[in-house]
């Protein structure tokens, strides 16, 4: 009896299992026929979730030229649509951008910004607008971060009075050294504090999971009626990362609270504190809001330079000819007898020219972050549903060869010609690179990164020598090996980047 009692819930299991792929494999077959745009048959349940692999960027990107730059996904039971092209992007991000203004909800922009009350992931509408507003005028506009230079340049000369002091006989780690410079810059403009480098290193290891969990494709998202089981151990270190963050930042608050003085300027973290006791604002902010806020400006603050400083000092030292041309530019316009100010920058042309062209070919994130469509729409005689999610494939819009001549080279020369113009001021504006994404949802913080990875280039350019150990170089071509990492949001180098220096500058040796 028991046997047979037992057989039949496994022959009713298959049976409804059966239905159910027979009903997803009817309803992926209904939307190909002209609705959507084209693009891989998805299986059943998981849909194209195994297409994706260990490079999701490059996997999409290699889909796409069989596809179009316009295609359509399932991921799970999620419908995105993935867009490889400049002309695609702009009919998203500037043409339709209010309609794909909104970000899509996941398990961990619920856990890591509580609820999604910060500014990159909150939904399109008066509370995003309030809270993009605060940051921009407090942290990230012109004004504010021309006061904020004085941090910028004690940190950067900081950073080479460690590396002059650094044992000579060890190759430098640069991609440890430059974290911590973008860590210790990003917590004095926002917190207005000097952390200790154990505390850095804590807190940077914090913000890599963070980025690593925002980006990770979580099988919970797209089909979740397994979010429960937890098949890749996301939910946990969620929580665990969720743990740690909210402890960093009760502790900042707290700090802010106990030690407020009027005769102090202000920084972020106060004036939330301010708009949170203003009984009259249109949104009443709670704790939970200003965490959400402050960890996103650590975000982006802490992360967006270092991967760009990282990818441009491998080409440079890949390249010894752009190596020789900026050192020629900083001979010119700085001269031997003293280290870079934050002033020179606007001569430093050649190395404007290096920074876009790393932006182009290594941008910080391979994909912007996931869109949501806020109402049904027709994109280029496409039916668009309501909750699409829109992904941009930035890397590949980056290198199409449609776009840029010889796009997988590393010129800088490319650039020249639009320097000081208005492409040069707001990018490419037929979208040809979107490091920063475009429309409502660009990237405030795009000017303070650049400006960061500029000015740490060209000091650690103008003040050393370089090379690279022979340990690091591929064995078959003995060139640097610049194979990338998904690595969630951020896209760093696979390996991190060590060098050799030596001192290019007398007037660095009191340093030691």
């Amino acid at each position: 009896m028991a046997i047979e009692f037992v057989e039949f819930y496994i022959k009713l299991v298959t049976a409804i299992l059966f239905v159910v792929l027979v009903a997803a494999w009817s309803i992926f077959s209904r939307e190909r026929k002209g609705r959507l745009p084209p693009g891989p048959f998805p299986l059943p349940i998981i849909g194209n979730l195994h297409m994706l692999g260990k490079l999701p960027h490059r996997a999409l990107a290699a889909l796409s030229m069989k596809y179009g730059p316009l295609m359509s996904i399932r991921l799970g039971s999620t419908l995105t649509l993935v867009v490889s092209s400049p002309e695609m992007a702009t009919e998203f991000l500037k043409t339709r951008d209010q309609i794909f203004a909104s970000r899509a909800p996941s398990a961990a922009t619920k856990h890591l910004t509580y609820n999604m009350s910060d500014v990159i992931f909150s939904p399109y509408g008066p509370y995003w607008r309030q809270m993009r507003r605060l940051c921009v005028s407090q942290l990230l506009n012109p004004k504010r971060l021309d006061y904020f230079r004085f941090i910028r340049e004690e940190e950067v000369s900081a950073m080479i009075q460690v590396i002059v002091n650094s044992d000579d006989s060890r190759p430098l780690n640069i991609s440890q050294t430059v974290s911590s410079l973008a860590t210790a810059i990003i917590c004095r403009m926002a917190f207005s504090r000097k952390y200790s480098d154990q505390d850095l290193r804590d807190f940077s290891s914090m913000v890599k999971e963070s980025f690593l969990l925002f980006g990770t494709f979580n099988i919970a998202d797209y089909i979740p009626y397994l979010h429960w089981m937890d098949l890749q151990g996301l939910n946990r270190r969620l929580r665990n990362n969720h743990k740690a963050q909210d402890y960093f930042l009760e502790k900042v608050i707290d700090e802010h609270v106990a030690h407020n003085d009027p005769n102090v300027p202000k920084d972020l973290v106060d004036v939330l504190l301010a708009e949170a006791a203003d009984k009259d604002a249109e949104f009443q902010l709670s704790r939970d809001n200003i965490k959400a806020v402050l960890f996103d400006m650590l975000l982006g603050g802490s992360d967006t330079a270092p991967p760009i400083i990282e990818w441009a000092m491998s080409e440079v030292l890949k390249n010894p000819l752009v190596l020789t041309k900026l050192q020629h530019e900083l001979e010119h316009v700085v001269g031997f007898g003293r280290i870079v100010c934050e002033t020179d920058l606007p001569r430093l042309v050649y190395l404007q020219a290096v920074v876009k062209e790393t932006l182009r070919l290594y941008p910080q994130g391979a994909f912007l972050f996931r869109h949501l469509s806020s109402e049904p729409c027709n994109v280029l005689g496409y039916e668009i549903p309501q909750n699409t999610r829109v992904l941009v494939n930035v890397w590949a819009i980056g290198r199409n060869p449609e776009s840029w001549e010889d796009a997988g080279s590393f010129k800088p020369e490319r650039f020249m010609e639009e320097v000081d113009s208005e492409v040069d001021a707001n990018g490419d504006q037929n979208l040809g690179w979107l490091s920063f994404g475009a429309g409502r949802r660009r990237c405030p913080g795009q000017q303070l990164g650049t400006l960061m990875a500029e000015f740490a280039v060209a000091q650690l350019l103008h003040c050393f020598n370089w090379r690279v150990p022979l340990a690091d170089m591929n064995e078959q071509n003995q060139e640097l090996d610049m194979i990338e990492r998904f690595n969630g949001i951020t896209l760093p180098r696979a390996h991190q980047l060590f060098a050799i220096t030596t001192p290019r500058l007398e007037c660095i040796a009191h340093l030691k």
